[in-house]
């Protein structure tokens, strides 16, 4: 198994916080790269404008073992957000998505328990999914 990640984004910290996920999906491709199915996690995390209509939507093709977890999120909400408010909200956005995808999708290879708990482990390791937003760092503004 390996994460796969992509971004349509009007913001920048988006690709920017995406990157600071990288260290987390090295350490999931490497310890779980024995998994065939799914074969593939691919995330997309979508900061898009409301007027879009884009929603999040998951969806596992059997023929290829991939698992879709397009992620939607409003581009007005986060522009008005810090990036440290940013960061908490997609961290837990996508962690919380994940985890109900598991338990969505059975996968008898996975120890659903065991990824979610390295998961959370490792971005926490880099400052992701803490239970308060840190105040104390990346008060930038989108725009």
């Amino acid at each position: 198994m390996r994460i796969s990640v992509n971004c349509d984004t009007y913001l920048t910290f988006i690709i920017e916080l995406r990157k600071e996920l990288e260290v987390v999906w090295d350490k999931i491709n490497e310890k779980y790269k024995n998994i065939k199915e799914p074969n593939t996690i691919g995330f997309a995390f979508r900061c898009l404008p409301d007027e879009i209509g884009r929603k999040t939507f998951r969806r596992f093709d059997k023929d290829d073992a991939y698992l879709t977890l397009d992620i939607a999120t409003s581009y007005e909400k986060y522009k008005k957000m810090y990036k440290t408010e940013i960061r908490h909200d997609l961290g837990h956005t996508f962690y919380n998505y994940l985890e109900d995808s598991l338990k969505k999708y059975k996968f008898k290879e996975i120890d659903s328990k065991e990824l979610l708990s390295d998961i959370k482990n490792w971005c926490n390791e880099i400052g992701w999914l803490e239970e308060e937003v840190d105040y104390s760092k990346d008060l930038d503004y989108p725009e």
